[in-house]
């Protein structure tokens, strides 16, 4: 039986303001857009599976933010904030329709600023494996939930991880997270007027079980649902199941009317 080759991901680099973006992306086959947002100290890389099994059905557009992965390094660490408002800023600057944002960890806090302070940007958003689980908001604890999450993910995974965060940087990294401790996604989803979908996987130690029904019912509108068995990095090690369990709610997303620039 022939394998189905994942479609060519083009690279571009994109200026949003002062800021550069680099995308791995489809590019406007006429298909519905969906935007991939990494991480704390990962690349767009680690969502490439996600990308395959996303490419029949939709555009795919997986980010390196400015300071990750293939980006140029900012002067400092950029907040959850300014990042949400570079990922709208990318949205506008590659022309897209009212697409769906998916955020993995801190990238769900950076999707859930853009949804919010961008209202009619995104037809909706999906948060996999959203952080931080406000009963553990200190960086001890997140360091032994990262931890046992490591033990849990192949090693294929890990070694993903161990090179974007390494290009990162240390310093850079714990800049980071102290943006991610304070930022507090639990208030900010309550301000999300656009559908969401809130999913983890069930073996995950970083987004437990409690942390992702709270954040789902705090939203206006949004759902919840488990990837059995899979670890905290689901979009990298079950993306054919992910992307499945994702497919009624991306097909529920229609577009809306083309908002203008983002401020």
């Amino acid at each position: 039986m022939r394998t189905r080759r994942r479609p060519a991901l083009e690279r571009r680099r994109l200026d949003v303001g002062t800021r550069t973006v680099v995308v791995r992306g489809t590019f406007h086959r006429g298909l519905p857009p969906v935007v991939l947002v990494h991480g704390i100290g990962m690349s767009g890389k680690y969502f490439l599976r996600l990308a395959d099994a996303l490419a029949a059905t939709h555009d795919v557009y997986a980010l390196d933010l400015p300071g990750y992965g293939a980006a140029p390094r900012p002067d400092r660490a950029l907040s959850v904030p300014e990042l949400g408002r570079v990922v709208a800023g990318a949205i506008v600057g590659l022309g897209l329709e009212a697409p769906v944002v998916v955020g993995h960890s801190m990238g769900c806090q950076i999707v859930v600023d853009t949804v919010k302070d961008h209202p009619g940007l995104c037809s909706g958003y999906v948060l996999v494996g959203p952080t931080v689980d406000a009963s553990a908001r200190t960086l001890l604890r997140q360091a032994w939930r990262l931890l046992r999450d490591t033990l849990r993910e192949p090693p294929r995974a890990n070694a993903l991880i161990v090179r974007d965060y390494l290009r990162m940087g240390p310093l850079r990294y714990l800049r980071t997270t102290r943006h991610m401790l304070r930022d507090r996604i639990e208030e900010d989803i309550r301000d999300c007027a656009s559908p969401g979908l809130v999913v983890r996987g069930s073996r995950d130690p970083i987004a437990g079980r409690d942390w992702a029904r709270r954040l789902a019912r705090a939203a206006p509108d949004a759902g919840l649902l488990e990837i059995p068995g899979a670890p905290h990095n689901v979009q990298h090690t079950d993306p054919r199941e992910l992307a499945a369990a994702c497919a009624p709610f991306l097909a529920a997303c229609r577009p809306g009317p083309r908002p203008g620039s983002p401020s």
